[in-house]
């Protein structure tokens, strides 16, 4: 104990398993059996660091990366590549499209989906009777794993988004329109009901996720809805915040760009297609009409974002549709990007795992699953 104290007062390098740390470090760790083990927490503990200090560095078992607080953010370091706050950063695969393998449920469509960490996930759907399977996607094996049967009746047309490590399915029809609620923990492979939704019971809604807060509204239980709410997973509670500006319809897309969220394309029960979007601001709680989809109007389309960048692409305006565009939020302008890799389809699925988009299931007995690299 004298020599540690002796060593660390007046030595101006620390050795340890070796004599001769090297001089430009002030420890130096030698060993070629064991490592340096740095402290280990989910997210949640993470994030209840109080105040930490720039260039902190700890392991988040959650996503299973190393992560560095560079005095704004947490950069997450692992097998997706760099990640600012859960936002891929870094280099692009110039909008490439792969085939990865299989669902390995039934070919359905109207199928919810999001994704937790590294892995994504899928379930409910209708194959010509409506489904409650539910399935786990991990994109470093491209190895689809069956689990627990989601918690609700067997439905079609429901939500799902993720927040903070849980994942959440809810709304939808299996013959009547819902309105429960439910939410996925992985590491139990469990479903526990949550406070129901707390607007009218409906189908083909829209719903993301901003921060800790989840959004849900519109969508259609045989009139068009424009009301919006917010689900706050710690009071287990909804909000209602401002009406969609857009007008009522069902089968639109919905997304978030960091603060923000999105909402477009769609069809009213007049057989109306859209092709408008608009952006909501949880903190103004207003809408604002952003440049209109470049691509035609539609509905059953696809929508996500990857980074900062938002995109639509597939469903229907009459005939099933391929084509697949990039939205900038900042100069608000629409590039359209290479196809869709798989057939044109409507009422697919997608989820994003890092900086990769996952595209699959839909109309036309699709089981195919597709990556979107950026």
């Amino acid at each position: 104990m004298i020599l540690f104290f002796w060593l660390a007062s007046s030595s101006q390098n620390v050795g340890i398993g070796t004599t001769s740390p090297s001089s430009s470090a002030k420890v130096e760790i030698s060993s070629t059996t064991s490592g340096l083990l740095i402290p280990r927490m989910t997210t949640t503990q993470r994030n209840a660091i109080a105040t930490p200090a720039a260039g902190l560095l700890i392991f988040n078992t959650d996503n299973n990366s190393l992560e560095m607080w560079n005095s704004t953010s947490w950069l997450s370091f692992g097998s997706l590549g760099v990640l600012n706050n859960g936002v891929a950063v870094g280099p692009t695969c110039n909008g490439v499209w792969s085939l990865k393998g299989d669902f390995l449920g039934t070919a359905r469509s109207s199928a919810a989906g999001f994704s937790i960490g590294t892995k994504g996930y899928t379930g409910t759907g209708n194959d010509g009777a409506n489904k409650k399977d539910f399935w786990e996607y991990d994109p470093l094996t491209n190895v689809w794993t069956q689990k627990a049967d989601f918690g609700g009746t067997a439905r079609a047309g429901a939500v799902g988004f993720s927040i903070n490590g849980k994942g959440y399915i809810g709304t939808g029809y299996d013959g009547a329109y819902k309105k429960d609620f439910w939410e996925y923990d992985p590491s139990g492979n469990n479903w526990i009901q949550k406070t129901d939704f707390t607007g009218v019971g409906r189908s083909s809604a829209v719903g993301f996720s901003i921060g800790s807060k989840g959004y849900v509204g519109i969508g259609y239980d045989g009139t068009d809805k424009i009301d919006f709410w917010e689900y706050d997973p710690i009071g287990n509670n909804w909000i209602s915040k401002a009406d969609f500006s857009g007008g009522g319809r069902g089968g639109a897309v919905g997304f978030s760009i960091a603060n923000k969220g999105y909402v477009g394309t769609g069809q009213t029960s007049f057989g109306s297609f859209k092709k408008d979007f608009w952006e909501y601001d949880p903190i103004g709680n207003n809408w604002i009409q952003k440049a209109d989809l470049a691509g035609t109007s539609r509905t059953g389309a696809v929508g996500l974002s990857i980074g900062s960048k938002g995109y639509i692409g597939a469903g229907t305006s009459g005939t099933p549709k391929k084509d697949f565009w990039e939205y900038d939020p900042i100069s608000n302008t629409w590039i359209q990007k290479a196809d869709f890799g798989g057939t044109a389809r409507l009422s697919a699925v997608s989820f994003v795992v890092g900086s990769k988009a996952f595209v699959g299931l839909g109309s036309g007995s699709a089981k195919d699953f597709w990556e979107y690299c950026q």
